[in-house]
């Protein structure tokens, strides 16, 4: 296993783990815990039948479709 030196060049490495997620685009990656397990999101709009979200964060999740929202209820359920 490489050892890292002493001295990081920041720049370098954030580089290089920037080209390490670009070449994941088009896959599945996982999503940090914080997304799932913390604050929940804010319902920012609703177009139709989706929704725009915005984590606490600042993420933005948009199109959404509505019947994703959790709805303990069952209303949005389609038979």
């Amino acid at each position: 296993m490489k050892r890292k030196p002493r001295v990081i060049d920041f720049e370098s490495e954030t580089t290089d783990e920037l080209q390490s997620i670009k070449a994941r685009i088009g896959q599945e990656v996982p999503l940090s815990r914080r997304y799932t397990q913390g604050p929940k999101a804010m319902l920012m709009s609703v177009e139709g039948e989706t929704a725009t979200i915005r984590f606490p964060n600042g993420a933005v999740l948009t199109s959404v479709p509505i019947r994703d929202l959790v709805d303990d209820s069952g209303y949005w359920r389609r038979e």
